[in-house]
């Protein structure tokens, strides 16, 4: 049944009572004055449906190693952004929290909201048992998605060898908003508490029906994901199988675009013209995008420094000049003529969809599969996407890299770098292969300054500590426990 605008109104309206909050003491206070105050099972839904999972100026946009800034444009850049880029031990100052955790969409918000829901749904009234299983069900797959994602921000990445040791993040199964005490788990332990999670899900979590509910689809996609972090390919290759396994039950149209069509402005279905911005007018939005599994949102940009991020050089190089995909970026400044040197390009669309999507899970499985040795049905899978993306006589891969492991797998994890250009997703590979004992040189850990004519004019180098955020005074201060990173 297509929802109602009322019905968005509500849970939009439902959303914005539970988030009434303050950053003046601890990231897990929560005003509860004027809370809707949940009782019916049907109260819990609106509750879910109404906590979408989409952030601000996402902290992992600006740090992968296929971001550049250009100087022209330097002083538009916010200055936590710049910091960022920079690879700065401070990103806040000493009177500021990191948005991450506690702005209205940050992770402890929505950690509160999903406990709420962990924790109190079975007990709601007028529901059935299974509405209430699958309510729980995909409040613990949204619980495990903001705690991956609070990993990636402010945990060093996952090493077999040290993340018993290796400090993660407070695991948070309460929805108490008198708390002020927080202490660190193991990596390990939040790993486990994020599998647990996941795992527990999957008998009552349903098929996907929209693309801002949690599917079981949408589960062992993130299931794949925390494998894949732990370099365990043995256990993410039965979750990858099982998320394509659970493709074909959509309800709702579920296929890649094959952009030899929408990005050819002659068809009927193009996505062109491009709007004032530089974007494509008619691509389709999260809500309606078949290779989208689950939304998951972003800006990437304001208008004051909107020309400022583009992909490096280097990134450029990467793609042939029949890639398809050169066409969902710009050349051209927003607000003027100039062409940007050396093929870099920005990101033309204000939002960015940082979700499980279709593409990514061809990649995964094409990757997991080369690492396995399984050479053929990595080929298969990179080419049906590639098909999509290019000519397809300009698909197919090269023979003497399709039969070599290492060139193979270094071949997926570039195209990663092509299909999810400065969308944010190079910060989670970087990580997880900073400590792989193969392909941890499959990174350029540094970030170049460029002038106009694309020369290097400085250049940041990430130190290893800098895989995690620190989380700064205040919030050291405010919150009894909680320990800095490095």
């Amino acid at each position: 049944m297509k929802p109602s605008i009322q019905y968005f109104l509500m849970t939009s309206l439902v959303c914005a009572m539970l988030l009434g909050s303050s950053c003046k003491k601890s990231f897990l206070e929560i005003q509860t004055k004027g809370s809707l105050i949940a009782q019916t099972t049907n109260d819990y839904e609106q509750i879910l449906n109404g906590t979408f999972l989409q952030t601000t100026l996402s902290a992992p946009v600006y740090l992968g190693d296929d971001v550049a800034l250009q100087k022209t444009y330097i002083d538009g850049v916010p200055l936590r952004v710049q910091r960022l880029f920079r690879y700065e031990d401070r990103v806040y100052e000493s009177n500021e929290l990191p948005q991450e955790i506690t702005a209205a969409t940050g992770y402890i918000q929505r950690l509160y909201l999903f406990n709420k829901i962990i924790n109190e749904v079975t007990s709601s009234s007028e529901g059935t048992d299974q509405q209430k299983k699958q309510l729980l069900a995909e409040a613990k797959v949204g619980r495990a998605v903001c705690n991956l994602a609070f990993l990636n921000d402010f945990s060093l990445p996952y090493n077999p060898s040290s993340a018993t040791t290796d400090l993660g993040i407070p695991i948070i199964t309460t929805s108490d908003v008198t708390r002020t005490s927080f202490t660190r788990s193991s990596v390990s332990e939040c790993y486990s508490a994020v599998i647990k999670d996941l795992t527990e899900a999957l008998p009552d979590v349903g098929v996907l029906v929209h693309r801002r509910r949690f599917s079981k689809m949408a589960a062992e996609f993130f299931l794949t994901k925390a494998y894949m972090n732990m370099l365990d390919f043995t256990s993410a290759k039965t979750h990858i199988d099982a998320a394509f396994s659970e493709s074909s039950k959509s309800t709702i149209p579920l296929a890649l675009y094959d952009y030899n069509v929408v990005l050819d402005p002659d068809t009927d279905s193009t996505w062109f013209p491009v709007n004032f911005l530089g974007a494509l007018s008619n691509m389709p939005l999260a809500a309606n995008n078949s290779q989208t599994i689950y939304n998951i949102s972003t800006t990437v940009w304001g208008l004051d420094f909107a020309d400022a991020i583009v992909y490096t050089p280097y990134v450029a190089s990467l793609f042939s000049t029949t890639d398809k995909r050169l066409l969902l970026y710009s050349d051209t400044e927003m607000f003027g003529t100039f062409i940007y040197p050396k093929q870099v390009r920005r990101y033309p669309n204000f939002f960015l969809d940082l979700g499980p999507s279709l593409p990514e899970m061809y990649l995964m499985r094409a990757e997991i599969n080369a690492r396995n040795n399984d050479l053929s049905n990595a080929k298969a899978d990179l080419e049906v996407l590639r098909s999509k993306r290019m000519p397809v006589a300009d698909a197919i891969v090269p023979s003497n890299v399709a039969s070599d492991q290492q060139a193979l797998v270094r071949f997926i994890l570039d195209e990663r770098v092509r299909e999810f250009a400065l969308s944010g997703l190079r910060w989670s590979d970087m990580r997880r292969l900073s400590v792989d004992p193969v392909y941890h040189d499959h990174i350029k850990p540094n970030h170049d300054l460029i002038d106009a004519d694309g020369n290097v004019v400085k250049s940041y180098t990430l130190k290893p500590q800098r895989y995690a955020m620190k989380f700064g005074e205040l919030m050291l201060n405010q919150n009894k426990g909680l320990i800095d990173n490095q």
